[in-house]
């Protein structure tokens, strides 16, 4: 088993070039383990809990209860399929003159954000454009 202070720079690297956005804890153990590590995982969980207190690591608020985690860096949205739960980041949607309007209007004091577009990532709309056609007649392609 790998030494505990090692597995928090093997999730970081797995993160880095893992291919998708954001990560469940059960993904972040399955990827440490399909890459040779043997964290274990209790091993994992202390390990991202460390790298959020450090703040290496962040909390992708999805608004869904499901706890996902990404590399800590600029703030983005995110955007996430309804079909697939695909997640990718986003450009932010609010700017600041957004955020000061919001303040006006509520009288609120506005200390940040979480925006979470919901959508078809582009293959379950060609999945659901060429489903569309079909049912309506078409001969599927």
């Amino acid at each position: 088993m790998p030494r505990p202070a090692r597995v928090p720079e093997q999730v970081i690297e797995l993160l880095q070039r893992g291919g998708r956005h954001a990560w469940t804890m059960e993904q972040i153990a399955g990827g440490l383990q399909a890459a040779g590590h043997q964290a274990d995982f209790s091993s994992v969980y202390r390990a991202v809990e460390r790298l959020l207190r450090a703040q290496r690591l962040a909390r992708v608020p999805l608004g869904d209860g499901a706890a996902q985690y990404e590399l800590a860096g600029e703030h983005h949205d995110h955007v996430r399929c309804v079909r697939c739960k695909a997640l990718a980041a986003l450009e932010c949607v609010l700017h600041d003159s957004d955020l000061r309007a919001a303040e006006r209007a509520s009288g609120w004091s506005i200390l940040e954000h979480r925006v979470v577009l919901d959508g078809l990532c582009p293959r379950c709309r060609a999945e659901q454009q060429g489903g569309t056609r079909r049912s309506h007649g078409h001969p599927p392609d």
